[in-house]
């Protein structure tokens, strides 16, 4: 088993291997005469450009980060709610059925919105489609978490927080790397979505803190991802300064 994590090592060095750099890439490194300094990404040319890129990042990691980390709290309360008059085996058996359920449920919806994103984005333009997901993210999170809903249904809702919360991943593939030059390109896609990362790095402490509560853990996560909810609606205030580069040529 131990030997398996060399396949992403030797995927690597075959991409090493024959995956060739853009013509793009090659033409500026000619005449690049320093690397690219992570200060450069805050100057007067690029601050609003990073400040765009970096709060899209970190309102969805947050609000993906706090639906997935919880998945699993929240699938197996429901399940014990579910398992009244089941035995102990059998309420087990529901429990961990029910977080398969659910995580397939959420990542489902997160495949099809991902490749939706690519579409609305075409056609609407990225402020719009970010318009579009965070709204329909904070709808779905509030009424999933919110509304007093039996536990089937409440599991069956992962489906649309998957769609918006984790499909709006899609995204970053491409927005990110087109609000900066070729030379910056990397750094600031890089900087802005690993920082959003290291603010939803506090997540474990909160998760493992509701957790510990037993058989009061679900309420104590509804509750809290009720307020998550909020997240996205949030960004929605922001996206007045959020760039918009729909039919922009990318910058070498």
């Amino acid at each position: 088993m131990f030997l398996f994590g060399l396949i992403p090592a030797a995927i690597a060095f075959l991409v090493r291997l024959f995956v060739k750099e853009p013509e793009r890439w090659k033409k500026v490194a000619t005449v690049i005469s320093s690397a690219p300094r992570l200060s450069e990404l805050f100057s007067p040319a690029y601050r609003l450009t990073t400040l765009s890129g970096l709060l899209m990042a970190t309102v969805a990691l947050i609000t993906w980060w706090s639906c997935n980390a919880f998945l699993p709290v929240v699938a197996s309360g429901l399940a014990a709610q579910a398992s009244a008059g089941l035995s102990r085996i059998e309420a087990t058996q529901l429990s961990e059925s029910w977080k398969a359920l659910a995580a397939n449920v959420f990542n489902l919806g997160g495949l099809i919105g991902t490749l939706l994103t690519v579409p609305a984005s075409k056609i609407l333009g990225r402020r719009m489609m970010f318009i579009i997901y965070f709204l329909l993210s904070g709808v779905s999170v509030l009424a999933a978490f919110g509304l007093p809903l039996d536990p089937h249904t409440r599991l069956y809702m992962y489906f649309p927080i998957g769609l918006t919360v984790f499909g709006v991943f899609g995204a970053f593939t491409y927005y990110l790397p087109e609000l900066y030059p070729t030379r910056l390109r990397g750094t600031g896609a890089g900087f802005c979505y690993n920082t959003g990362r290291l603010i939803a790095a506090i997540g474990p402490f909160i998760v493992g803190a509701v957790a510990s509560r037993g058989a009061g853990a679900l309420g104590s996560a509804l509750h809290v991802l009720f307020y998550v909810g909020f997240v996205p609606l949030l960004g929605l205030l922001v996206m007045p300064w959020v760039m918009e580069t729909k039919d922009r040529a990318l910058a070498d």
